[in-house]
């Protein structure tokens, strides 16, 4: 039940939540640490990290990034929607060491406001991630990698 009623409306879209101020990520996770405390039978008291380690769920803030370099994955082997692959440029220049980490090119912007946007925060996401979890090339281990990853800096 919380799987299908809470989880999937956390992350449903939760993208769109890149670069987000602290306190709306702040009460989505809030309602991840009720959920948690209210399936493992804790007190409302009691610290949700250690909980959250051991359902085995990432917080918020590392389920956005993780959406968003799924979906990046998914632009870099062609198997991502059109209109997605569009928003995104891969860096080209060969004579660049960004172009052979496979990385993408993020523009810059002159408004906050603009840094929330898929074209600036997905590249981002993407090109912050180590060079061995890009290089990986089913998704079924990058989704298992990336989770790994995400948890070692929690």
């Amino acid at each position: 039940m919380i799987r299908a009623l809470i989880l999937s409306r956390l992350d449903y879209c939760n993208s769109l939540f890149a670069c987000s101020s602290q306190s709306t990520l702040h009460r989505l996770q809030r309602v991840q640490d009720a959920a948690a405390r209210l399936l493992c039978g804790a007190s409302v008291r009691s610290h949700a990290s250690p909980l959250l380690k051991q359902l085995h769920w990432l917080p918020v803030s590392s389920r956005i990034q993780f959406k968003l370099c799924t979906l990046m994955f998914d632009i870099n082997h062609g198997t991502a929607p059109q209109y997605l692959s569009e928003l995104v440029r891969r860096c080209d220049d060969t004579r660049l060491r960004s172009s052979v980490r496979c990385n993408f090119v993020v523009s810059r912007t002159r408004l906050h406001v603009s840094d929330k946007a898929f074209s600036i925060a997905g590249p981002r996401a993407w090109n912050a991630l180590p060079s061995d979890i890009k290089l990986i090339s089913t998704r079924t281990s990058f989704r298992k990698k990336l989770k790994t990853h995400f948890f070692s800096l929690t």
